[in-house]
């Protein structure tokens, strides 16, 4: 027995010796998905395969066969964090640490406040990742755990989200300050409309619980696009930077980031210029500053009866409503007392919650975060993480008002799809970014004017309705910017999409309108297949049953149609060959070409789609 002991403490020194000597950390930058600022860093483990392990769960599960994973957790925590430490401006951001799952049942909080005192951090600085190898219901201590890492003021985030135990449940129970969304989910959204549209209600939902939303290993550009576009905070992954062995090789700025953005700006102008006209600058105060710095704020600005208070990294915390003080204001001796260092009390005491948005989202997210909130003054708004301003409900309301009058300006009032301003700008940007290749397609109804005649302007808008709900689910859902002209006259438009998989889809939309739209008949006129009406002569003529005519042009990178006259004379002749054509869709593919009129397909009943 004593001479297993004797081994078991031989391997057990021997392995916190190789662990010191071999192991160490590489950081990856956390950024603003809007900006390319950095956020944080996530310490990544490094040296575990040199070792002889395959995974670091396997190593986590050597330490805990020895005894040592307590012993593991403080060596490797107190290394990543001096390797943080090193960063310029450490303080300034968040590291993002990787928790053990075999020390959920201990009191590790404290330990791991041990970790930052000898750099000079603050817990503000550290957030803890929850392995989804934790199942929860294992654990009944979990939720006592979180609890008090929440009263060091530690944060945490749940890793993977999505996969493994890392799901609803954990965000319901135990709601963290982030949720990085795993890869799985993240990898190719852009072209998965079903991984789209789970990410989507996902950062919905984490949104209107106050989390912020990480969308973990980023690879393209299509990737990054779509994370911003459906609401992710912040973005970490190869296409911004790989884990660096090397701190002189991490940034404050990720530029490539805003660059991508810039590049592929969306058809319609954000909400930054509207936002920035409401924003009030209510001066803030540190959460490390006295009651008697919190009384002079409220003193100073009569307008207001909040004051914004923030960490030492200027990130908000939340506000102090001067109703919550009052008492201690105006009574005798109230501000004695609350001033009185016996009374221990500090401004992190009357810190009130209040909904953080960052100031490049648009301003659907504000009026989200504030309903989500339950009696909230208004929003505090952040710029890469840190305070900015504060927007009231008031203002916020007028906000909301704003946006809708200028959206209303922008779309088409039958439709509500984007009307001839967001189409010239689509227009402008795809003749203009000629390292891209673009399919526009300009769309109108053949035989629409005797429809309308013989049964009236209603039935007519029903059919131009039921052709923008097509447009939404058969296009808009797919990546396409699709807008009204005006009557019958649509336009879509797509970029970085393969002819084939374009064609298909216009296909399968046109066949699907010439469809659709007999249920606008009536009975007897649908069987003959054509209206006995008048045409534009007067001259009673046998009219066909309605069908969409499709001029699609394709821009190919380095195509130059710089001159818009000529590009709209283009478009009128390939809408009229069009309208020659049996199958309504005709194809041109470079400037000055031919055009060509593709076959009719509808007439094999195959799913074009």
């Amino acid at each position: 027995m004593h001479a297993q002991s004797t081994s078991k403490r031989d391997q057990a020194s021997e392995f916190m010796i190789q662990a010191r000597d071999t192991l160490t950390y590489a950081l990856q930058p956390i950024v603003n998905i809007h900006t390319g600022s950095v956020f944080g860093y996530e310490a990544l483990l490094r040296g575990w395969d040199r070792l002889g392990f395959a995974t670091v769960h396997a190593l986590l599960d050597q330490a805990r066969t020895l005894n040592l994973s307590a012993a593991l957790d403080a060596m490797l925590g107190t290394l990543a964090v001096s390797r943080f430490a090193a960063l310029p401006n450490a303080p300034r951001y968040r590291l993002f640490f990787n928790l053990d799952p075999h020390l959920i049942d201990t009191d590790h909080g404290r330990c791991t406040l041990e970790w930052l005192v000898p750099p000079g951090l603050r817990p503000d600085n550290l957030c803890l990742e929850l392995s989804r190898r934790v199942d929860h219901s294992l654990h009944p201590n979990l939720g006592a755990m979180i609890a008090g890492y929440r009263r060091h003021r530690l944060h945490i985030a749940i890793d993977d989200f999505g996969d493994g135990h890392s799901g609803l449940r954990r965000l319901y129970e135990h709601p963290p300050d982030h949720i990085k969304l795993d890869r799985v989910l993240v990898q190719g959204i852009d072209t998965d409309h079903r991984k789209r549209s789970i990410v989507a209600n996902t950062v919905q939902l984490a949104h209107q619980l106050n989390v912020q939303v990480i969308a973990k290993g980023i690879e393209t550009e299509g990737e990054l696009l779509t994370c911003r576009e459906i609401g992710c905070d912040l973005a970490q992954g190869h296409l911004i930077a790989r884990p660096q062995l090397d701190p002189g090789a991490l940034l404050p700025d990720y530029t490539l980031v805003a660059e991508i953005h810039q590049r592929n700006q969306r058809e319609l102008p954000g909400d930054l210029g509207l936002i920035e006209s409401f924003l009030e600058s209510i001066p803030p105060i540190r959460v490390s500053e006295g009651i008697a710095r919190l009384f002079e704020a409220l003193r100073r600005d009569k307008q207001h009866h909040i004051v914004p208070v923030l960490d030492d990294a200027e990130r908000p915390l939340g506000l102090v409503h001067e109703s919550d003080i009052k008492d201690f204001i105006y009574s005798a001796y109230g501000r004695d007392l609350i001033v009185n260092r016996a009374f221990a009390r500090q401004v992190c005491d009357f810190v009130q919650p209040c909904p953080l948005v960052d100031i490049h989202d648009p301003i659907d997210r504000l009026l989200e975060a504030y309903s989500a909130a339950s009696d909230t003054a208004g929003i505090l708004i952040t710029r890469d993480g840190r305070y900015q301003g504060f927007i009231s409900a008031t203002s916020l309301l007028k906000l909301v008002e704003q946006k809708n009058l200028a959206v209303a300006r922008d779309q088409n009032p039958l439709t509500k799809l984007p009307g001839n301003n967001p189409i010239h700008r689509y227009v402008s940007r795809a003749i203009s970014e000629r390292d891209h290749a673009w399919h526009l397609a300009y769309i109108d109804f053949d035989n629409f004017k005797a429809f309308n005649d013989y049964y009236g302007f209603r039935r007519g808008d029903r059919a131009i309705q039921l052709f923008a709900d097509l447009l939404r689910a058969e296009l808009e859902q797919h990546g396409w910017f699709v807008g009204h002209v005006g009557g019958d006259d649509f336009f879509a438009g797509i970029q970085d999409a393969p002819l084939t998989r374009v064609l298909k889809r216009l296909e399968w939309l046109l066949e699907k309108f010439r469809i659709d739209v007999q249920s606008l008949y009536d009975p007897e006129d649908r069987r003959r297949g054509h209206l006995q009406a008048r045409d534009r002569y007067g001259q009673l003529r046998e009219m066909p049953l309605m069908r969409c005519s499709l001029a699609l042009l394709e821009i190919r990178p380095g195509d130059d149609y710089s001159d818009g006259d000529e590009l709209g004379r283009t478009i009128a002749q390939l809408k009229h060959a069009a309208k020659q054509s049996p199958s309504g869709l005709v194809l041109q593919r470079e400037p000055n070409g031919s055009a060509y009129v593709m076959p009719d397909s509808s007439r094999d009943g195959s799913d074009a789609r």
